[in-house]
């Protein structure tokens, strides 16, 4: 662990001006919560990273919102619930965002479906750490940032471990994205609380709720949740891309280089993203299961917002929603244009992780073709972990997968900054990638 103090992270950048043109154009600009309930739900079973759960539902069961529909699979695994009330009328394999097919739960809604949050009124004080484990667990809750980890496993550290200061990361660097921003505004005491129980939980001395500056709104109303604790700090930090990565926020808020393999409870810290940090709230306090989620609707569609839907909500209906396409769509992405996965169908479930969804029309969009690397290097100088993006590529390409290992292929965040300055336009991220895909299956064959 590398102490720099810089206060700033390796690497990143600020978007270009082009970028920040359709920042402003594209921005959703509310402060209330817009809900919508669709008349069917398309739920996978797995949403997380570990083993598989195991089906208990079959088709004709009537369900209710929050009821279980696949158990756990193992300690690293998650369950799942269904997310509205209704009748379960199919169990097939349906396309997820990565293009895959995998089991699925459909349910199609009850003609009197009202959607009503659980009020057990109980506050976490008063129940012991392996009580709040349990809750975190028995609801499903995974890493809303992205990362998909079951929270219940990230939450059971070793004893020996220390953890001083649990961080939520309310950064949201991706561009044009607004849900967590909107759900800080929205539901900060149920964030704060959140990060209270994760602290308990670890013994962790402090708390520190990191945003960046372009969100005054949030920051406002985090620091109102936050005010009668001493020990929870709001940090503002700097609108840089890809400041929401967990080692890049540790660098710069506390000059912590965490090593490449290394994770941050090693340097005595425990992240989790602001929404996950909501669920945790609902999961102990109202023993709510984490089946519902904010996702901002923006670029070309014709009413940009943020919507609270039930996971399991197709694409093309919360886009139907919102009122439709402007222009003809070119590129789909679920999560940002940086580190979201273009989709070719709009029959993909939102998911546990889809914090939002971009729309690009023909109009908009730019094809480029590329070009031999002129070694400007400027791939590596924004690169966060420090890796080699020209020569990875260049390996990837020749089939030199050993070499793509050496020079830590696998540590790739797929921020896509490399791809974004690189003035040949090749896809440099997309084919470390692929070479990180490469090294895990050497590794699985050794």
């Amino acid at each position: 662990m590398k102490r720099t103090a810089s206060g700033k992270f390796t690497g990143g950048f600020i978007f270009a001006p082009s970028t920040e043109v359709f920042k402003e154009k594209w921005k959703v600009k509310q402060n209330e919560v817009v809900t919508f309930i669709p008349e069917r739900v398309y739920i996978p079973t797995q949403q997380h990273i570990g083993a598989p759960p195991e089906l208990v539902v079959e088709v004709g069961d009537q369900v209710r919102a929050g009821d279980l529909i696949a158990k756990a699979g193992d300690f690293v695994s998650a369950n799942t619930h269904a997310t509205i009330s209704g009748t379960v009328v199919d169990i097939l394999e349906w396309p997820d965002n990565s293009g895959n097919k995998v089991e699925t739960v459909v349910i199609k809604k009850k003609d009197d479906e009202v959607r009503e949050k659980r009020q057990r009124n109980e506050t976490f004080e008063s129940m012991d750490k392996q009580q709040l484990i349990d809750r975190v667990t028995e609801a499903g809750v995974v890493g809303m940032g992205g990362a998909t980890f079951p929270t219940h496993v990230k939450l059971t550290v070793d004893e020996d471990v220390e953890v001083e200061t649990v961080v939520l990361n309310g950064a949201e660097c991706e561009p044009f994205l607004e849900a967590d921003n909107l759900l800080m505004q929205t539901e900060s005491d149920k964030i704060v609380t959140g990060a209270r129980i994760a602290q308990k939980i670890l013994d962790a001395k402090k708390i520190v709720i990191a945003i960046e500056d372009d969100k005054p709104d949030a920051i406002q109303a985090m620091k109102k949740a936050a005010h009668a604790f001493s020990d929870i700090a709001i940090e503002v930090v700097n609108t840089n891309y890809p400041q929401g990565g967990e080692k890049q926020l540790l660098e710069g808020l506390f000059g912590i280089e965490v090593a490449l393999d290394g994770l941050p409870v090693d340097a005595g810290t425990y992240l989790m993203n602001v929404a996950t940090s909501a669920a945790v709230t609902d999961a102990v306090e109202q023993q709510e299961p984490l089946i519902n989620r904010f996702c901002t609707v923006t670029g070309d569609v014709q009413n940009k917002q943020t919507v609270s839907c039930p996971i399991g909500t197709l694409t093309g209906d919360l886009i139907d929603f919102c009122e439709g396409f402007l222009g003809d769509p070119r590129k789909i992405f679920v999560g940002g244009p940086m580190m979201g996965k273009s989709i070719d169908t709009l029959e993909v479930p939102i998911t546990k992780s889809s914090n939002g969804l971009v729309v690009i029309n023909t109009e908009n969009a730019r094809y480029y073709e590329e070009s031999p690397c002129i070694r400007c290097n400027l791939c590596a100088e924004v690169c966060p972990m420090r890796l080699e993006p020209q020569n990875l590529d260049l390996f990837y390409r020749a089939g030199e997968y050993k070499r793509c290992q050496d020079l830590k292929a696998d540590a790739c965040i797929n921020c896509g900054a490399c791809t974004y300055v690189c003035p040949a336009r090749r896809d440099l991220a997309r084919n470390i990638t692929a070479a990180a895909g490469k090294i895990n299956e050497l590794l699985q064959e050794a």
